[in-house]
C-alpha cells in the first residue's frame, strides 16, 4: 500500500515536472519572439512601442538577458541614460560576462562620462574574447571616439581663452 502511494506520487511528480517544463519552454518562446518585435521597433526608431515589448518579454521570463538589454536601449533612446544603465546591471547579473549587456553599458558609462567604468568594461571584454569580438571592438571605438571628442573640446576651450 505505502509503495504504491510512493510510486503514485513518483509518477505525479515526473509528470507534472515535464508539464512544467513545457509551460516554461512556451513561456521562454514567447519571450524570444516579443524580443524579436521590439527588436524591430527600436530600430525603426520606435522606441515606446519597444519598451512595451521588451516588457512584456520580461514578464514572460523575467531572466531573458536580451530584453533587458533592449529596456536599457530603449531608456537611453529616450534620454533616460541612468535607467538604462540599471537595466544592464539587472542583464549582468543574470550573466555578468554577457558581452551585449557589457558593451551597452560602456558606452552608457560614456554618455555619462564615466570613462574610467567604461574602459573596466574594455578590459572585461578584452578578457572574454582574447582574439577580439565585435562588443570589444565596438567599445574600443566608442572609447576612442569619446577622448578624440573631449581633446577637441578642451582644444576649442583653449583657443577661445586665448582670444579673450
Amino acid at each position: 500500500m505505502i509503495s504504491k502511494l510512493i510510486m503514485t506520487a513518483a509518477v505525479v511528480g515526473i509528470l507534472s515536472s515535464t508539464a512544467l517544463a513545457q509551460v516554461n519552454d512556451k513561456y521562454k518562446d514567447a519571450s524570444r519572439q516579443l524580443v524579436g518585435e521590439a527588436t524591430v521597433a527600436l530600430r525603426a526608431e520606435k522606441p515606446e512601442e519597444a519598451q512595451v515589448l521588451y516588457e512584456r518579454a520580461l514578464v514572460a521570463n523575467p531572466a531573458n538577458l536580451h530584453a533587458l538589454v533592449g529596456l536599457g536601449k530603449t531608456h537611453e533612446a529616450q534620454g533616460r541614460i541612468g535607467r538604462g544603465l540599471k537595466y544592464y546591471r539587472q542583464a549582468l547579473a543574470v550573466d555578468p560576462n554577457a558581452m551585449v549587456a557589457l558593451e551597452a553599458q560602456a558606452v552608457a558609462f560614456l554618455k555619462r562620462d564615466m570613462v574610467g567604468r567604461a574602459e573596466a568594461n574594455r578590459s572585461k571584454l578584452a578578457s572574454l574574447c582574447e582574439t577580439g569580438c565585435q562588443s570589444l571592438d565596438m567599445v574600443k571605438t566608442a572609447i576612442e571616439a569619446y577622448r578624440a571628442e573631449k581633446a577637441e573640446a578642451d582644444s576649442a576651450a583653449k583657443v577661445a581663452e586665448n582670444v579673450s
